[in-house]
């Protein structure tokens, strides 16, 4: 299968990336999926968070990596599954996901390309990086800046360091059907936000297709 458009933001914060998520969240639907992807602290829980935010949830979203699933009540009700701690793909059917998905709530999965060999083909993938420039990582408190001067270079990094690329990937036809919407939600984070995308036709992110099979 061909794989949809890539749709490509970027966030200068942990706020910036959960105002985009809530943004997201507008276009949801019941019974959708998102598959979250990236490394430990890349922002999936912060993006959970925001998306939680933006279906009325007022309730505090936090990792459920030892619970493995967690609930929230909103104008969309929400699942919360972190899989980081599955060992094997099998184990994903013990969750119940297809009843999850049943019930008209929206699921989120962290590490869910973990498991995606049992995951519907139908979903919403949104993959976080860092979005750092190439140099060391940052300090722990042992290193701190012994100037004042310093102490404001040491700041300027950490604010570099909060910095996140946020790419979706519509998989299957019901987030492909939003794609359009999708740019549009994503503009304030774009390069492309006060212009027209080619592909979406919109102000929206940049998108790109590619032949590349879904994996």
């Amino acid at each position: 299968m061909i794989d949809q458009a890539r749709l490509v933001a970027r966030t200068a914060s942990v706020l910036e990336t959960r105002d985009l998520a809530a943004a997201l969240a507008e276009l949801a639907r019941p019974s959708d999926l998102l598959v979250l992807v990236g490394d430990l602290g890349a922002g999936k829980t912060a993006f959970t968070q925001g998306f939680g935010r933006g279906l009325g949830i007022d309730e505090q979203i936090t990792s459920p990596t030892f619970a493995l699933v967690r609930s929230y009540t909103g104008r969309l009700d929400l699942y919360h599954l972190d899989v980081y701690r599955l060992e094997q793909v099998s184990e994903a059917l013990d969750l119940g996901l297809s009843e999850l998905l049943d019930d008209g709530s929206v699921t989120v999965i962290e590490w869910g390309d973990t498991i995606a060999p049992a995951l519907p083909h139908d979903y919403l993938e949104v993959h976080l990086r860092f979005d750092v420039p190439d140099g060391p990582a940052p300090t722990d408190e042992s290193s701190a800046p012994a100037t004042e001067a310093a102490a404001g270079a040491a700041a300027g990094s950490a604010e570099v360091f909060e910095r996140r690329i946020v790419e979706l990937r519509p998989i299957g036809p019901r987030w492909s059907a939003r794609v359009r919407a999708l740019g549009v939600a994503l503009a304030p984070w774009t390069d492309a936000g006060t212009g027209n995308d080619a592909d979406t036709g919109e102000r929206g992110a940049p998108t790109e297709r590619d032949g590349v099979g879904e994996c």
